[in-house]
């Protein structure tokens, strides 16, 4: 794609004051799911939608595109530049030195992209997930990459409230030894924003081989692994932002865990104290209490 020719999302944003509902509900998917949309079939997006795939295809003519073919391979030029380590690294660099306040400017975009995941936050799916979590046997937690720090992350809170956690750290055929101790009544937190490696696939598949549940933290994966998943957390798009894919897979971390210990508050205090008293035979420090959040914690869940 020639980079004087306009983008999809300049496109998107000229064409808005012509378009249809329809067209506006079309553009605003392609806009917000570019990942998934490489992926998908006009008939797939339209059914994402809740349109035609008539309507797809000439939402995209719309706006300028031969075909969907085309808008896919714009996609693609976007997605592996966001996505190489050395492109991202220069785009956060380029973007602190031609600002006189950088940590200003992240921190707006941090929280911009929290205030996205606040709104659009399905609730439903939430629900069902600490559902399954408080019936689990066991909570076993995945994450690739630097996506590991948010399952360790997770599996260690969870500990630390009472319930049997464990996070799987290997990749390869290395984690085939952490799966043999799945169970009927587990359920696996899987954080995979945007690569569905064979990691993620074999989890899956063998998650539900053995009768398990699987509950994703995704950014771009819905659409391909929504038949295949118990339950899914979409987290708001990071394309065009320099915040990390992880930062709302963290934060969502903490408030799962938050939830879970208010199921069994007595439980979560009993063994977050047993934590404490172990602590302070390594620090010397009795008074010491992590997590402080625990200290705060409501008297009763509130409801919707």
């Amino acid at each position: 794609m020639n980079a004087a020719e306009p983008t999809f999302q300049e496109r998107y944003i000229d064409a808005g004051p012509r378009l249809t509902p329809i067209e506006k509900k079309i553009g605003d998917y392609l806009l917000r799911n570019p990942d998934e949309v490489m992926g998908s079939s006009a008939l797939r997006i339209a059914e994402a939608t809740g349109t035609s795939d008539a309507s797809v295809i000439r939402t995209i003519k719309g706006l300028g595109y031969q075909g969907l073919r085309e808008l896919k391979k714009e996609f693609l030029e976007n997605i592996l530049v966001r996505r190489s380590s050395s492109s991202i690294l220069g785009h956060d660099i380029e973007s602190i030195q031609t600002n006189k306040r950088p940590a200003d400017n992240m921190l707006e975009n941090s929280a911009a992209i929290l205030e996205a995941f606040r709104q659009g936050f399905d609730h439903d799916a939430f629900d069902r997930c600490v559902d399954l979590l408080v019936e689990s046997r066991r909570i076993y937690t995945y994450g690739l990459g630097p996506g590991s720090m948010v399952a360790g992350f997770l599996a260690t809170h969870l500990k630390r409230v009472g319930f049997d956690a464990e996070a799987l750290m290997l990749a390869g055929y290395r984690l085939a030894d952490d799966l043999l101790s799945m169970e009927q009544d587990d359920c696996v937190v899987l954080v995979a924003p945007f690569h569905q490696t064979t990691e993620v696939d074999v989890i899956v598949d063998h998650t539900k081989a053995v009768g398990a549940k699987v509950v994703l933290v995704t950014e771009a994966l819905g659409l391909s692994l929504q038949d295949r998943v118990d339950v899914i957390i979409k987290t708001p798009p990071t394309i065009s932002n320099v915040v990390s894919e992880h930062l709302t897979p963290f934060v969502f971390s903490y408030v799962l865990t938050m939830q879970l210990a208010s199921r069994q508050k007595e439980a979560a205090l009993k063994r977050n104290q047993l934590f404490n008293d172990l602590s302070a035979k390594f620090t010397g420090r009795p008074d010491f209490s992590s997590p402080i959040f625990l200290t705060d914690m409501p008297e009763d869940v509130p409801e919707d």
